[in-house]
């Protein structure tokens, strides 16, 4: 209050005390960092010190803060929590198509994501960390609740060229644990060569190099999203084979929404 007001009368007449309490607070307060933070000369106007201005910052975040964590904890106890365990590339097509009906119907879940690899998501949902996996199909399963065939597109940028001479340059996941063999395999099948020129950690980062018209990727149909474009027409590659998209739910007492969930995630797979 006193670095908007600039003036401790001010800031006294507003918190109906005297102004010798708002300069010893201010003063205390100096005293505890070792730094002046209000310039007070007589004869001059008040201002902050460059110190006081740094501070300020920190204040406001301060206050912000803990602002943040009393709604946090008043929102956790009154909305139940439906913690939802997917993939990078699902989060950001698919399971944002679901999200919208499934709040409509249910606002008072608070719902969390948690975003990891299919092969890890199984083995979350059976421990308990979350309630609703949504990836590519592990197989046949008791909490499986539906298995939705998807087509897989070569993706690229609007501006990507393919190269004349050399492999088809290509950028997946550093691990090898993707879609990459079907690419390879729909390749070889049709004569051409395919190289995996870059690579990432995370499918952000692979996104970006496609992004960057460095490469084409492999992703299902109903995954991409701008600036990201399908590739197989307009460069005349050839047919990838499906992939199967599952859901699958645990097992607790009681239900914050599990089941329509499910619904709303298999209606945006078709």
């Amino acid at each position: 209050m006193v670095a908007d007001e600039l003036s401790f009368t001010a800031v006294a007449e507003k918190r109906n005390t005297v102004q010798s309490a708002i300069s010893t607070q201010i003063k205390n307060l100096e005293v505890a960092l070792d730094q002046r933070l209000v310039s007070r000369g007589r004869g001059q106007a008040m201002r902050l010190t460059p110190e006081g201005e740094a501070f300020l910052v920190y204040a406001h975040r301060i206050i912000a803060l803990n602002e943040e964590a009393v709604e946090t904890v008043q929102t956790t106890n009154a909305r139940k929590i439906l913690r939802l365990g997917t993939t990078v590339t699902l989060a950001m097509s698919i399971v944002a198509e679901a999200l919208r009906p499934f709040a409509l119907q249910r606002p008072d879940v608070q719902i969390q994501i948690q975003c990891s690899r299919s092969d890890q998501l199984l083995q979350r949902l059976e421990s308990g960390e979350i309630d609703v996996a949504f990836m590519m199909d592990q197989g046949r399963h008791r909490q499986r609740r539906f298995v939705q065939s998807m087509d897989l597109s070569w993706v690229c940028a609007p501006h990507f060229q393919m190269p004349e001479a050399t492999p088809i340059p290509l950028a997946f996941l550093t691990d090898g644990r993707d879609l990459r063999h079907y690419a390879l395999r729909a390749l070889d099948s049709a004569g051409l060569r395919g190289q995996v020129s870059h690579l990432s950690p995370h499918p952000i980062g692979v996104r970006s190099l496609v992004q960057a018209g460095l490469a084409l990727t492999i992703m299902p149909s109903r995954t991409i999203t701008q600036p990201l474009v399908p590739a197989a027409e307009t460069l005349n590659l050839p047919e990838l084979s499906p992939i199967a998209l599952s859901a699958y739910q645990g097992v607790r007492e009681g239900s914050n929404g599990e089941d329509l969930l499910i619904k709303q995630l298999e209606l945006a797979s078709r």
